[in-house]
């Protein structure tokens, strides 16, 4: 007698899959991926950013510096001449290529309200006009909280080297000569 064979033995054996390969991701990783990328580049503007800025910083805190030597020694004329020296080192530093480092007088007030459009021409007013002309008396009377209020605004808000500067408008020509001639 022959024995019949069992419907088991008829089965075929088990096949494991192969070996799940890393590529192609799956469109969540492809998301992952592309969101790191996104955030490195972030990071490196962010800190590209903060070092383009950073004379900012310091210039607030010569600014704070000079502000408080002036209220020890109350010496208005030696404050007016580092706020001035520190206002143009600012721009120097803020405008390497396009800042000429020799105008002077209304000039140069002038140009200070035109890169700051915050300072709504402050400094063609009475406080900046101090700066010109307080600074060669003998005993100058200055607002030195309104210049350095004014100072520290436009350090915070004039505009970068990449933005566009209006030109400057030109001083009347009486009135250059007659602050030339103070200068002189």
């Amino acid at each position: 007698m022959q024995s019949t064979p069992s419907p088991l033995d008829q089965l075929a054996d088990i096949h494991l899959p192969g070996n799940v390969s890393w590529w192609p991701l799956a469109p969540g990783w492809w998301t992952l991926l592309a969101l790191l990328i996104i955030a490195i580049a972030c990071v490196f503007l962010w800190r590209r950013h903060q070092r383009q800025q950073y004379y900012r910083v310091i210039a607030q805190q010569e600014l704070a510096a000079i502000y408080a030597r002036y209220q020890q020694s109350q010496d208005a004329a030696a404050y007016l001449h580092a706020l001035s020296v520190l206002l143009r080192r600012t721009a120097l530093t803020a405008y390497p290529q396009r800042f000429n480092a020799s105008i002077k007088g209304t000039e140069w007030l002038n140009w200070l309200d035109a890169v700051c459009p915050g300072s709504n021409a402050k400094f063609s007013s009475a406080i900046g006009e101090s700066l010109l002309n307080s600074a060669y008396q003998k005993n100058p009377q200055v607002d030195a909280a309104g210049l350095y209020q004014l100072s520290e605004q436009w350090i915070k808000l004039h505009r970068n080297h990449r933005q566009k500067v209006p030109a400057p408008k030109p001083a009347p020509q009486k009135a250059a000569a007659v602050s030339e001639a103070n200068h002189v």
